[in-house]
């Protein structure tokens, strides 16, 4: 509940990072160095990672004998055996039990379908889908293999937080890339919950809107104006806050998590068996959206047509030149 900061402590823990050489993962593992929380951090680039420990490790000037602990593993979790591997580094060789699993990789390139091409769509997948799905299922299986005396609801507290979007509430035209891999983790965050809760975990699902990073920066330059216009004037937030945002509503405990009220109501227009935030004031909303959802429909449809009919013109134009 808003008014409860205990369900979020990760001081003396350890939490894996996936995602962590940039952009909001980057934020997370310092933010949560900062709270005496050992971080590993995961992605596929070695000097980036490096760069990144080095970094935190500067800006914390943490030196006791408790100090938390940096560490880095360079691997591609869209593979799974590499996701196996990375699971028997940790457990086995390092002697490491992570205690919260933070997925945050993901990239968009937001173009027209037809304009996306083969590698586009499968790094969709791999990047937005399996770097998730690999990494839960794996580390499970790897922890109940090494925990296999124990029964299911003798395995101690651990945490999962999956990384959707916005755009998995609301899609629309230009992010066919990404957007249904996000709903996807939204959809496996469901099914987690059910499966995992057993075993004592926690399973939240952030559902970040734009934050300023290097991948939103590259995204402008593919973004269709028709993308830009249905979204509307949308300032990004820095990555520092949205992690700030995400470590707040952790603490609450909350499991569906928003960084912007655009982004809140929108989630309110597919509540379903998604965990609740403010579930009185949701229901209301959710129930307005029922009433305006065909209007609003009609009118970016109708925006799509007026934009595709202006395409066809200028290239004509263009032909014609």
């Amino acid at each position: 509940m808003w008014f409860s900061k205990s369900n979020f402590m990760p001081g003396g823990k350890t939490a894996l990072v996936i995602g962590a050489s940039q952009g909001v993962g980057a934020d997370l593992a310092l933010k949560l160095y900062h709270l005496r929380c050992s971080v590993i951090l995961v992605a596929r680039t070695e000097e980036k990672l490096i760069n990144q420990a080095e970094e935190i490790e500067r800006s914390a000037s943490i030196n006791d004998s408790n100090s938390p602990v940096v560490s880095y593993v360079a691997c591609d979790v869209s593979d799974y055996d590499q996701c196996a591997d990375l699971w028997k580094t940790i457990t086995i060789d390092r002697q490491q039990d992570p205690d919260y699993i933070f997925c945050c990789a993901g990239s968009s390139i937001p173009k027209l379908f037809n304009d996306l091409t083969g590698a586009d769509l499968a790094s969709g997948i791999d990047l937005n889908y399996k770097t998730a799905l690999n990494v839960v299922h794996s580390g499970f299986k790897q922890t109940l293999a090494i925990h296999q005396d124990l029964k299911f609801n003798e395995h101690k507290l651990r945490h999962v937080v999956l990384f959707s979007s916005v755009v998995a509430f609301y899609p629309f035209i230009g992010y066919a890339q990404y957007a249904p891999l996000k709903a996807a983790i939204s959809s496996l965050s469901v099914v987690l919950r059910q499966e995992l809760g057993p075993y004592n975990y926690r399973v939240s699902c952030v559902f970040p809107g734009n934050f300023a990073s290097d991948g939103f920066l590259e995204e402008q330059k593919t973004k269709p104006e028709i993308t830009k216009q249905i979204e509307g004037p949308s300032s990004p937030i820095p990555s520092s806050k949205c992690a700030d945002m995400i470590i707040d509503s952790l603490s609450k405990g909350y499991d569906t998590i928003t960084t912007d009220f655009i982004g809140w109501l929108l989630g309110c227009s597919v509540l379903g068996v998604l965990p609740r935030s403010w579930s009185v004031f949701q229901i209301t909303v959710s129930f307005i959206f029922l009433i305006i959802a065909p209007l609003a429909n009609w009118v970016v449809y109708r925006d799509i047509i007026k934009y595709f009919q202006k395409r066809t013109a200028q290239i004509k134009s263009i032909r014609l030149v």
